[in-house]
């Protein structure tokens, strides 16, 4: 099931799973590749950290330019938002990235990413951690 376009927003159902096609060319969309879906969106946890103090060790004390990250009031992290190309992300997906690149496929999980655009491309990115914010 595909996320639903409304505008310059796609929402996903639940989980969207990123596919980046190499260079720049949409491929064939084979069957989903669970492992790089979880790095993706596992990438603001393995850069970032899960909770207030290991983000603060990293990136130091807010604001941090180009991403916003919220908290539970548990201090774990509930959300990420990166609205510059500043932070790498796996498989060379970011802000900027061209629509065409990006796949969008859905399933039960709970963690959600969502992609927002502009004239074609990837302007923000922004993951919601159901499980994290409980």
């Amino acid at each position: 099931m595909r996320g639903v376009n409304r505008g310059h927003r796609v929402w996903p159902s639940l989980l969207v799973a990123c596919v980046l096609a190499l260079g720049g060319l949409a491929e064939a969309i084979g069957p989903t590749l669970i492992p790089q879906v979880d790095e993706f969106i596992d990438a603001p946890r393995a850069l970032f950290g899960r909770t207030r103090a290991e983000i603060e060790r990293v990136l130091g004390v807010p604001p941090y330019p180009g991403v916003v990250i919220r908290y539970s009031p548990a201090s774990a992290l509930t959300s990420v938002a990166i609205t510059a190309p500043t932070y790498r992300l796996p498989q060379g997906l970011g802000v900027g990235a061209s629509r065409r690149d990006v796949d969008l496929y859905s399933d039960g999980y709970p963690d959600t990413v969502e992609f927002y655009f502009r004239d074609g491309h990837v302007r923000r990115i922004e993951w919601n951690y159901w499980a994290e914010s409980r």
